[in-house]
């Protein structure tokens, strides 16, 4: 009785525990971000206008982005050309509600969040890398994967430009 009874505990253990394998995305897949939401609880309204989406699935490899992404003109995010997604299905509810998130909502851009891992579950990972998936019309058109804040910044600032704060001004006296 007593192995039937840890049998039975095994069993619902594992089926609660595991999702199903989700096929992963490649070059000519479609996106769907319908589930996300960002830090605000406001849903995904970009599909057509993403060009460059980013996925970290680490917390190191997540503040290389935030670092990269503040240098950026803001209307680049604004306009949903450039997003940063985030599968936070791992971490407690809790914790997400009462910490994380509410962090979240001092970055100053829209993170895309994951509560589930059903979004992100099928985006191509690279351990301890940075995944830079071009975008199309809803399709993945390009895969990089980078490691560090000057490899994020060099494929986002050609898309966005810099904040004008970031430029480089030359004094006026300089410049003659």
């Amino acid at each position: 009785m007593r192995y039937l009874m840890l049998l039975i505990g095994l069993v619902t253990l594992v089926a609660c525990g595991s999702k199903p394998d989700v096929a992963p995305l490649k070059i000519g897949s479609e996106v769907d971000f319908t589930l996300l939401e960002n830090q605000y609880g406001k849903p995904f309204p970009f599909e057509e206008e993403l060009e460059l989406l980013i996925f970290a699935d680490d917390m190191e490899a997540s503040s290389h982005v935030r670092e990269a992404i503040q240098r950026v003109a803001p209307e680049c995010y604004e306009q949903g050309r450039l997003v940063f997604v985030a599968d936070i299905s791992g971490m407690p509810k809790m914790i997400s509600q009462m910490v994380a998130v509410p962090k979240m909502r001092d970055y100053g851009f829209p993170i895309w969040l994951d509560y589930t891992g059903d979004a992100t579950g099928g985006l191509p990972v690279k351990e301890a890398h940075i995944s830079l998936i071009g975008i199309q019309a809803g399709a993945i058109t390009t895969i990089k994967y980078v490691q560090g804040v000057e490899p994020v910044a060099d494929a986002v600032v050609p898309l966005c430009g810099l904040k004008p704060e970031q430029v480089a001004t030359v004094p006026a006296a300089e410049a003659q």
